[in-house]
């Protein structure tokens, strides 16, 4: 039988993991946008590390500003190479109902 402590820790883990899956802003297309407020641009960077997947890491980065400002939403994301293995990830926040 696991030990109520490993179980504890696991559960804690797996809410925290959740809270952070729950909180992403959800992308929308710009149509869907008209009915939400725009709360600012958002650009995400990858940093300069030689990375050829840059791009999820550029996205994560664009989401979380887009998080700090209260957004719900995430227009759609342009992406933009910064070099063979860096970029940035553009798009807009918005507030939806």
């Amino acid at each position: 039988m696991p030990h109520p402590a490993k179980i504890a820790v696991l559960t804690l883990l797996m809410g925290l993991l959740m809270r952070d899956a729950l909180s992403k802003p959800l992308e929308i297309s710009e149509e869907e946008a008209n009915r939400c407020k725009l709360l600012g641009d958002v650009v995400g960077n990858s940093g300069y590390g030689k990375n050829p997947n840059w791009k999820p890491i550029a996205k994560t980065y664009a989401e979380n500003k887009a998080e700090s400002l209260g957004a719900t939403h995430t227009g759609p994301i342009t992406y933009r190479a910064l070099g063979s293995f860096n970029g940035e990830a553009r798009t807009k926040a918005y507030a939806c109902p």
